[in-house]
């Protein structure tokens, strides 16, 4: 596993000198850390970092409304960014004379198609999802095949020593093509075939938040109750905290969140802005100069017992500490405490040795 963290390191650092396409020099070159497990069951492939999402992120696939409709199908049939390595066919994003995002071309496509081949092979994921008729093509430029996204989405096609499953993009302007509903059929089919592969049992989609979410929301909304309101930056190092103290004890996580190093410290996927409400009802925010503020009002102190149900008492207790103790702090001390934790001196470590940030790397293990 090192000699293949080293290779995709030595890749990495390829893709961010690249100079190939020159409407993309001032964009991000979108592979990392942030882009999975190198042992991945599946890997998803998508067209380009959006704009408004990875070009901004770096985290492929999250921040703007594809990622977000992206992480609601992952949920929904029990996939997590645990069980995936996310990529995209062109790895800066393409943006047209207004700055906007555009389509990649063929020469664009050819370019990072040997990036795309290098990428495929370290993972070795046993089952490749294609997002839309671009990134379709681009695996084609790697293995031929003749494959169109009309004819041969949701079916698993030998490709490669691999599955290969065609899948619709899940932005919204895809969703005219194919609904939300239907792309929901589609990735259960892939957790399906994921699922085969690794021998997990089958489970029903559902439309409810998911597991790693509900407990992500219920800590949130204890740790709301406890310290009153709460920078943002301060909800999601305080989380981080909880998970850490919680494995500690227990020797499990707290909850079933996927945390990611950011430049700031640790940031819970499941916790973006936009979802909230979502995952805390009732919760209510604003603005303070640069800081987003999140706090629970009166009448909702008194009615999220049931929200916290999903956690165990030792969770709440844990995350009542947790708040006791670095809840008052202010940013700079904080984030110091967090640094000093045993899961962030371990990737400090990792960084030093390979002489790379690994910005948007997993810093918890799998649940």
């Amino acid at each position: 596993m090192a000699d293949k963290e080293q290779q995709f390191v030595d890749l990495v650092r390829r893709v961010k000198a690249c100079q190939r396409c020159p409407r993309m020099a001032d964009s991000a070159r979108v592979l990392g850390a942030g882009c999975g497990s190198l042992s991945a069951k599946v890997m998803f492939i998508g067209e380009a970092p959006g704009r408004l999402g990875a070009d901004a992120s770096e985290l492929p696939f999250h921040g703007d409304k594809s990622g977000h409709n992206f992480e609601s199908l992952l949920e929904q049939v029990g996939l997590s960014r645990y069980d995936a390595f996310v990529t995209n066919a062109v790895l800066c994003n393409p943006k047209d004379e207004n700055g906007n995002n555009a389509t990649p071309s063929h020469s664009e496509v050819a370019n990072c198609a040997p990036f795309l081949k290098e990428q495929l092979e370290l993972v070795g994921a046993p089952v490749v999802v294609t997002l839309g008729a671009v990134a379709l093509r681009a695996t084609a430029l790697v293995t031929a095949h003749t494959l169109t996204l009309k004819d041969s989405v949701r079916k698993a096609h030998p490709w490669a020593g691999r599955q290969l499953i065609p899948a619709y993009h899940p932005g919204q302007r895809a969703m005219v093509h194919r609904s939300f509903a239907n792309q929901l059929a589609d990735y259960q089919f892939i957790a399906e075939a994921v699922r085969r592969g690794s021998g997990a049992v089958r489970r029903k989609p559902s439309a409810k938040l998911s597991r790693a979410s509900e407990k992500v929301g219920a800590a949130a909304r204890v740790l709301l109750e406890e310290s009153g309101e709460l920078s943002y930056f301060a909800l999601h190092k305080l989380l981080f905290m909880a998970e850490v103290r919680h494995l500690e004890a227990a020797s499990e996580r707290l909850t079933e969140g996927y945390y990611v190093r950011q430049k700031d410290g640790p940031y819970c996927v499941e916790l973006h802005a936009s979802r909230l409400a979502a995952l805390i009802p009732g919760c209510y925010t604003r603005t303070i100069g640069k800081h987003l503020m999140v706090s629970l009002g009166q009448e909702d102190l008194l009615g999220g017992a049931s929200q916290v149900d999903v956690l165990s008492a030792a969770a709440r207790r844990t995350l009542a500490e947790v708040a006791t103790k670095y809840g008052h702090l202010p940013s700079a001390k904080l984030k110091t405490a967090i640094y000093l934790t045993a899961p962030m001196r371990e990737l400090l470590r990792r960084e030093k040795t390979l002489r790379m940030n690994l910005f948007n790397s997993a810093v918890l293990p799998p649940p």
